[in-house]
């Protein structure tokens, strides 16, 4: 898995257009779970400088400027934040890496945002360097929050042409079977590359049971993501020197702290510092 992969996906003009499109800064809550968690973050964080991480063309912005008006938003591609920039002219927006933070001082933050995924782009070992970063930058208490893709959902495992998501029950559906037919034959471009990305991809896909990287259907099979499981994140956080405050699935409901595997899509979590 090469992280500066995934930063050509997303820095990608083409993939940078569909975000400002389709993931402005009006669309809200990506699922149940980010709102929750986000709730869950505010009663604490509210007025404390953000660190809006992956923050893409600013969906998270408007949502997070309602718990405090001490905003920065980064991100690693720079196609990403001109996006943001023409739509937020006038807030702080920087090209940043997750994984070394220098240009942010020791405790500057409250609250710490990586949505969407984001820490997924980045490898296993990388994943501790970029938690390592943000306990470094929280203040004393400090709340993070982020989202995971779930080694055990439905978006681990997806090829093209599929008529139901992995984990999922099949069952045939003429109105599902014509629209996936549908979709594929308006964007025919878009079916070549899926399939030329997942076929070149699947030699580099790496299992290992707790977790795994593997292409991500998104943007065509080009990102080539971390998966996660309830046990790797738990240790991934603790190792960080954070404590789980709550970890939400992505229906907005509570992953109990004995549950050991889940069928969630991902999951957001809640750690404090």
């Amino acid at each position: 898995m090469s992280t500066d992969h995934n930063r050509d996906v997303f820095d990608n003009a083409r993939v940078a257009a569909a975000y400002e499109e389709y993931a402005g800064p009006t669309d809200g809550f990506l699922d149940r779970g980010e709102a929750a968690a986000l709730v869950a973050a505010a009663s604490v964080a509210r007025g404390t400088p953000v660190l809006d991480v992956g923050v893409g063309s600013g969906r998270t912005t408007a949502l997070l400027r309602l718990v405090s008006d001490r905003y920065v938003a980064i991100d690693y591609a720079p196609n990403m934040i001109d996006a943001f920039r023409r739509n937020f002219p006038d807030l702080q927006a920087h090209v940043a890496d997750a994984r070394s933070l220098t240009a942010f001082v020791d405790g500057q933050f409250g609250l710490i945002v990586f949505s969407n995924n984001g820490i997924d782009t980045v490898t296993h070992k990388e994943r501790g360097r970029v938690l390592a970063e943000f306990c470094r930058l929280l203040a004393d208490p400090g709340v993070l929050v982020f989202s995971t893709l779930n080694r055990n959902g439905p978006s681990f495992g997806e090829k093209p042409f599929q008529l139901s998501r992995p984990t999922q029950r099949f069952s045939f559906s003429p109105k599902r079977a014509v629209t996936a037919i549908g979709r594929r034959l308006l964007d025919p471009a878009g079916v070549v590359r899926s399939v030329r990305n997942w076929w070149s991809a699947r030699s580099r896909v790496d299992d290992r049971g707790s977790w795994a990287v593997a292409p991500l259907a998104a943007h065509d099979f080009a990102p080539f993501m971390h998966f996660t499981t309830l046990s790797d994140v738990r240790s991934l956080v603790s190792g960080a020197g954070f404590t789980i405050v709550e970890i939400f699935a992505d229906d907005g409901s509570i992953v109990a702290a004995d549950t050991e595997t889940s069928s969630a899509d991902n999951f957001t979590i809640v750690a404090r510092k």
